[in-house]
């Protein structure tokens, strides 16, 4: 057995060992909060948009992209508009749209820790600040305000002791209306509300401050379901639900190579297909280098054929067809770069061939002359020849 062979057979046992290693190994729980209706990790969404499918129908909607973009090509859609994530930046723009089209009698639900101010402000509301210094774990208990919505089992979140709150409700306008629809549980606080409705315009605004009730992890733990069902609830049934996944975490955080990975039949193919490529380096990888020939480039031969057309006119004093070939040459310059009429050599010609090449008409003028000449003579001397080439290339120069 050769070196080489020895350590080709290394390079793939130690492949294969890493590859065993990293399959038995126990895989870690991702808890990146993504928020996405396509992710199954604890904090991904997929099973609150599989629920939602099913209480609504063919009315629930997802839409990808921003509200104002949305509500811009669909003007009279109605409904409720659902916005969840970690934090909802909404912005200027599309708070503005979302806020008309509420105005006009539809209605927006927003789950987040965070507002907008603009929208804070709009209902004068101020967002708190909740943490549970009660439980020696990290635990918080939810609960709906309506009796009817009031499971026997309490609602536990027991992955942090802390949340957003919305106080002092006391200061809404009247107009709006807040109704508390869901409230954090403590034996020392009160008010700890988390879950609000206001009046605006025609419509209704829902603000949710724990939005981890939307996650995978929630829904599925005990009978966390029934509290998810009862906050889809309070959104009408009978008219289009707009599930917004453009706002959440994941958009854009898409690897390359990241569906390839999640899938185990991609993965090994990848491996597979990384392990023949070591082996197509080790054996062929050497590319074996054959002498490539010289090719000369092939001769410019126009200006040696010009040259002799040049000296045979010359010899045989062929005065006259060359001034003819001169003038038919600048013929077809004047019509194909000045893009003139040369059919009439009248004035009108001449001033647009002085415009154009920034000429004196009296050396434009001159040059006719001379062809007219050499047109109408018979003999032409090698000195007009010459003439006529001068101040033929003294107005190709100019311009």
């Amino acid at each position: 057995m050769t070196r080489k062979d020895k350590i080709l057979i290394s390079i793939v046992l130690l492949l294969f060992v890493l590859m065993i290693f990293g399959e038995s190994s126990r895989k870690n729980i991702n808890w990146y909060p993504s928020f996405s209706t396509h992710h199954k990790i604890p904090f991904g969404t997929y099973v609150a948009h599989q629920e939602a499918e099913k209480i609504f129908g063919h009315a629930l909607q997802d839409i990808s992209t921003s509200p104002y973009v949305f509500l811009s090509k669909n003007k009279y859609a109605k409904g409720t508009y659902i916005l969840y994530n970690q934090q909802v930046n909404l912005g200027e723009t599309n708070l503005n749209a979302l806020l008309e089209w509420v105005k006009n009698g539809n209605r927006m639900f927003i789950s987040s820790e965070n507002f907008d101010k603009n929208l804070l402000d709009s209902l004068h509301i101020k967002p708190g600040w909740y943490y549970n210094t009660t439980q020696v774990d990290r635990k918080l208990q939810l609960k709906l305000t309506s009796p009817k919505l009031q499971g026997q089992d309490s609602i536990i979140f027991d992955k942090i002791a802390y949340a957003n709150i919305i106080r002092d409700l006391d200061s809404v306008s009247p107009k709006h209306q807040a109704t508390v629809l869901g409230s954090f549980i403590d034996k020392k606080d009160k008010d700890l509300y988390n879950f609000v409705s206001f009046k605006y315009g025609k419509g209704k605004i829902f603000l949710h401050t724990f939005p981890y009730v939307f996650t995978n992890y929630f829904i599925l733990k005990n009978n966390n379901a029934d509290y998810f069902s009862g906050i889809l609830s309070y959104i009408n049934q009978k008219k289009p639900v707009y599930w917004d996944v453009h706002y959440q975490n994941s958009v854009g955080k898409k690897g390359a190579l990241q569906y390839v990975f999640s899938n185990d039949a991609f993965r090994w193919s990848y491996r597979l297909f990384l392990i023949g490529l070591i082996f197509y380096i080790i054996f062929e990888g050497k590319r074996k280098q054959r002498a490539i020939p010289i090719v000369e480039p092939l001769k410019n031969e126009t200006l040696s054929f010009t040259k002799t057309i040049s000296d045979m006119y010359i010899v045989n004093k062929e005065h006259k067809r060359m001034a003819s070939m001169h003038v038919n040459h600048f013929m077809d310059y004047l019509r194909t770069k000045l893009y003139l009429d040369t059919s009439e050599w009248n004035a009108d010609l001449m001033h647009k061939i002085g415009e154009k090449t920034k000429t004196d008409i009296g050396d434009v003028k001159k040059l006719f002359n001379l062809m007219d000449i050499i047109n109408k003579s018979d003999v032409v001397l090698a000195k007009q020849v010459l003439e006529l080439d001068k101040l033929i290339n003294e107005i190709k120069k100019a311009k």
